[in-house]
């Protein structure tokens, strides 16, 4: 599908959003948001497109840290991180990702998928960039989805996954494979490398097949988009149904990358209606190749 730059329709407050889509798969630049005027009209509007593009742009917008909370309260109850920095007291919602003091999310993922409640959306803020390097991209997980065989989508629907949060503290949850969006009806693969582990279901070297194929053929660049960051460029995108990863070439150690976050707490992700439902495998443990399948460890 060819989506064609569009204008949204004015609203009350004179305001005209331009749409314009940066790649095939998914993406769009949204230029026209005013921050200081902020209501439902406008929170409909940025939905509506976030439903069709999956991650929007806003080049330059540059908001305060005030403004960029706002914005993401247009969509939800915000999150306060568990484990991530503060920009401050005043705004706990607004986390500071540092590139120079953080390890960087170079690993295609969905954030907090480990949570019983994964969130719903984020925003991210370029406070700080390079000169060069430190772009993202991002994965429609629809178009991930619908590329898959018929007999691998119904295969897929009644399997579960088993995310963590990769021993940073004890946080697990266990999430549907294949998801529907709440909003769009739509179906997409929920598995990620960063935080999915095992499919319970199976015994774990068929996880251990299935994960690594799945892993591989959801990162394929046609599913992507990718975004040259500017400072003050704000990017929004639907967690439920993308994957995301810096890109981690920046040339100068001493260049700084500093975003802010903004991430809309989640809802529960749920299974295609009318999918089998599985017991979980019980593994022989009295022959190593049943138990530790291929080698010994787990994604």
């Amino acid at each position: 599908m060819t989506l064609a730059p569009v204008k949204s329709p004015s609203l009350d407050s004179g305001l005209t959003l331009d749409i314009s889509p940066v790649a095939g798969a998914l993406g769009a630049e949204v230029r026209g948001l005013d921050p200081d005027g902020l209501d439902e009209q406008v929170a409909a509007a940025l939905r509506e497109a976030l439903d069709t593009h999956l991650v929007l742009f806003l080049p330059g917008l540059n908001p305060s840290v005030k403004q960029l909370r706002d914005i993401g309260a247009l969509f939800g109850e915000l999150e306060v991180h568990p484990y991530i920095d503060k920009v401050d007291d005043d705004t706990p919602e607004v986390c500071v990702l540092d590139t120079s003091a953080t390890p960087k999310a170079d690993i295609w993922h969905t954030d907090v998928t480990y949570s019983e409640h994964p969130p719903i959306a984020a925003l991210l803020h370029m406070a700080q960039c390079p000169p060069a390097g430190g772009d993202t991209m991002w994965i429609n997980c629809y178009e991930v989805y619908e590329s898959l065989s018929a007999p691998m989508q119904a295969f897929l629907a009644g399997l579960t996954c088993i995310h963590d949060d990769g021993k940073q503290g004890s946080l697990r949850a266990e999430h549907p494979v294949v998801r529907v969006h709440p909003g769009t009806g739509r179906r997409s693969l929920y598995v990620n490398k960063q935080h999915g582990r095992r499919i319970p279901q199976l015994s774990r070297p068929e996880s251990q097949a299935l994960l690594g194929f799945l892993y591989r053929w959801q990162e394929q660049v046609k599913f992507s988009c990718r975004w040259r960051w500017s400072p003050g460029d704000v990017a929004l995108w639907d967690e439920r149904v993308t994957l995301h990863s810096i890109v981690d070439d920046i040339c100068d150690d001493d260049d700084t990358r500093i975003l802010h976050r903004v991430t809309v707490l989640g809802d529960d992700p749920q299974p295609p209606a009318g999918a089998p439902s599985w017991d979980r495998h019980r593994s022989d443990k009295t022959a190593a190749s049943g138990y530790y399948g291929l080698a010994g460890f787990e994604f």
